[in-house]
């Protein structure tokens, strides 16, 4: 069965979305494995009710991962369903891969997440084009004009600016776009109920109020060092093209971006190494490893995008 066409009929209402979070549970059953299970059964509810071994002839499941996912379906539903309620209380939606929400970018990458979680306005994950900017925390003064600036100059261009909601260069981001009276996306490394990092609360208020936080955690996770670094997955992913505007090595957490960028095939940019943007270690190996485009302002982003917008069509 055609998936395109099953990520616009799978209805997720709240049953389907407890056996949802159930299913998401399996080790291995990543989003490829998932989503060639709806191949096999049409509804939520037969892929439950289906006997052992018509899921082992799939050839999706291993004895083991059937033999976790038996104990998953007759786990209690409560805590499942506290999390639904916990999230519809605090406005959070919740949506599956195979959503008819769930982004089209996003669905696209090699590893999407199989569930995301939504704080704001939500129509900004069909808004295109969309850009991220992203570099250190511990930028100077220059770099984090720049990440400002080039963000005022994308959304007056139309672009929804992306970034993570970290100190230094995503905070200059997400400020640059909302003082242009822009749009502009987080995306979490912790659940929506924990920001971080605590300096930034103000600024994910207002981001609810006229942007979008993202994660892939339930609200209540504090983050991990891993979850901050697979959430650059969906930085990239939503985006059109990277702007790197600053970090001290390419083996840094930020400099991991780099790489996930690269291997979706998204354009990178970063700011010309003679404007004294420091630390700019990082942004030479963007350069030499990954053919980043030294830019001096946000408008060359925007021709380059658009040229390559139209060599596209």
């Amino acid at each position: 069965m055609d998936l395109v066409f099953l990520v616009k009929t799978i209805v997720f209402e709240r049953d389907n979305l407890v056996k949802w979070m159930k299913l998401s549970l399996v080790h291995g059953l990543g989003p490829k494995r998932i989503s060639q299970l709806f191949g096999h059964f049409e509804s939520m509810e037969e892929i439950f009710s289906a006997p052992s071994d018509k899921l082992l002839k799939t050839g999706i499941f291993s004895p083991g991962m059937l033999g976790e996912f038996e104990k998953l379906k007759i786990a209690a539903d409560e805590k499942y369903f506290g999390a639904i309620d916990d999230c519809a209380e605090k406005k959070i939606q919740v949506v599956p891969l195979l959503d008819a929400r769930y982004p089209q970018k996003l669905f696209d990458t090699p590893s999407p997440p199989l569930t995301i979680f939504l704080q704001g306005n939500f129509s900004l994950l069909k808004h295109s084009p969309s850009f991220a900017i992203v570099g250190s925390r511990n930028a100077n003064e220059l770099a984090r004009n720049f990440a400002f600036d080039s963000a005022k100059a994308l959304c007056k261009n139309g672009f929804v600016v992306i970034s993570g909601g970290a100190s230094g260069i995503d905070a200059e981001a997400h400020k640059g776009a909302l003082d242009s009276n822009g749009k502009t996306i987080a995306i979490m490394g912790t659940g929506l109920s924990h920001f971080y990092p605590a300096e930034n609360k103000e600024l994910f208020e207002e981001i609810i109020k006229k942007g979008l936080l993202i994660s892939e955690h339930l609200p209540n996770f504090p983050g991990d060092r891993i979850s901050f670094l697979q959430r650059n997955r969906i930085t990239s992913g939503l985006s059109d093209g990277l702007l790197f505007c600053a970090s001290e090595s390419i083996k840094s957490g930020t400099a991991t971006q780099l790489k996930i960028a690269n291997s979706q095939k998204k354009p990178i940019f970063c700011p010309n190494l003679d404007l004294g943007i420091l630390p700019n270690f990082g942004i030479k190996e963007a350069i030499s490893e990954y053919g980043a485009r030294q830019v001096r302002d946000a408008d060359e982003i925007v021709s380059a995008i658009k040229n390559n917008i139209k060599q596209a069509n």
